[in-house]
């Protein structure tokens, strides 16, 4: 099985030197070295770092992000906390904005702030946790941390999974207007689905993950336009993925740390009254998250919510981040993401 590779950063993130570096030394090993290839690491670029990666702007209230916060555009929020499940010697910044931030009541744990803007924060905006490397209680400016790029990366990471052929099984049940249920079934070390856009915006449904728990899970929505509601999440063994509850029980990531979804079209998303198990990755999505929260990866193109409601919360969970018992046989993965970096290097000036 392919292990995840993240992209690395400190309080400053690397450069776009190092980043691409390290994708030509990956692309190399993967396209020449055919047994190294089948235990070689699948790239995830730095955007999957973040708790939750904005490509734009991001306006958010009386929510929170437990762990860390990228937004590439301006970000507005009010009555929010970031990076309150955060470490406290953690190695990046808590919130990392590329424009302009404007902040009242809100809570940054664990960490320093950064943005590459005018920042407008007054008395109400505080900086908690205990003294460390990248946290001096500190909010300034800083605009090294190369959005651009990240986001490039992003769209031909998303179009590149998308264009992988199924190896898995979903199964529709309802009676012919109305779905019911959904069941993802892959009993492999790296599974990939596909559903429609519409299949999967049914509301009032359950979704079954029947897949093994040390596992990769790649689902692709195709279709412009997905809205999510009132859908309940289920493991292999039938039981409700249960929902956290504050003080008394947090789940351990089993299967949300398993499942992507990739919305390889979406330019529109919506999500509310839902508690969503696993990660999205919609890069072309404007997203309106209320009245809900999801536990994984978040990174959509923008991120709004509806006056006089709560912003979708998003829970410190992150694609990949579980144990692989044994080495399996995905190299047919890393093979088509050895093309995709290909692909990104034959477009870079620096190769």
């Amino acid at each position: 099985m392919p292990e995840i590779i993240k992209g690395k950063h400190s309080g400053k993130p690397s450069g776009a030197f190092m980043r691409h570096l390290r994708l030509k030394h990956l692309f190399i090993g993967l396209l020449f070295g055919s047994q190294l290839a089948s235990a070689a690491p699948v790239y995830l670029n730095e955007a999957f770092d973040f708790n939750a990666y904005i490509m734009e702007n991001m306006t958010g209230t009386q929510s929170d992000v437990e762990g860390t916060l990228a937004v590439g555009g301006d970000l507005n929020l009010q009555h929010y906390g970031i990076g309150l499940e955060l470490p406290e010697n953690g190695q990046q910044n808590t919130l990392t904005v590329g424009g302009n931030v404007t902040m009242r009541d809100a809570r940054i744990y664990n960490g320093d702030a950064v943005a590459g803007g005018t920042i407008d924060i007054d008395s109400s905006v505080g900086l908690y946790g205990v003294n460390a490397t990248n946290n001096t209680h500190s909010f300034y400016n800083d605009s090294s941390f190369d959005f651009t790029s990240i986001n490039q990366d992003l769209l031909t990471t998303s179009s590149l999974w998308g264009a992988l052929s199924d190896n898995a099984t979903t199964t529709v049940t309802g009676n012919g207007t109305d779905v019911w249920s959904i069941s993802f079934d892959g009993n492999s070390d790296f599974n990939v689905f596909s559903i429609d856009a519409s299949t999967l915006s049914a509301a009032n449904k359950s979704i079954y993950l029947n897949v093994d728990t040390d596992s990769y899970n790649i689902i692709n929505v195709t279709g412009t336009d997905v809205s999510l509601f009132n859908t309940g999440f289920y493991g292999a063994d039938g039981n409700k993925i249960a929902d956290n509850q504050p003080g008394v029980y947090r789940h351990d990531g089993t299967y949300a740390n398993n499942v992507l979804f990739n919305f390889v079209d979406a330019t529109s998303l919506t999500l509310n009254a839902i508690g969503f198990k696993g990660s999205i990755l919609a890069p072309l999505a404007d997203t309106v998250f209320y009245d809900g929260h999801i536990d994984g990866n978040f990174i959509v193109k923008s991120l709004t919510s509806p006056v006089g409601t709560l912003t979708g919360q998003i829970n410190n969970y992150q694609f990949g981040n579980f144990t692989v018992s044994e080495p399996g046989g995905a190299l047919f993965f890393v093979i088509l993401m050895a093309f995709g970096l290909r692909q990104y290097l034959l477009k870079s000036k620096a190769f």
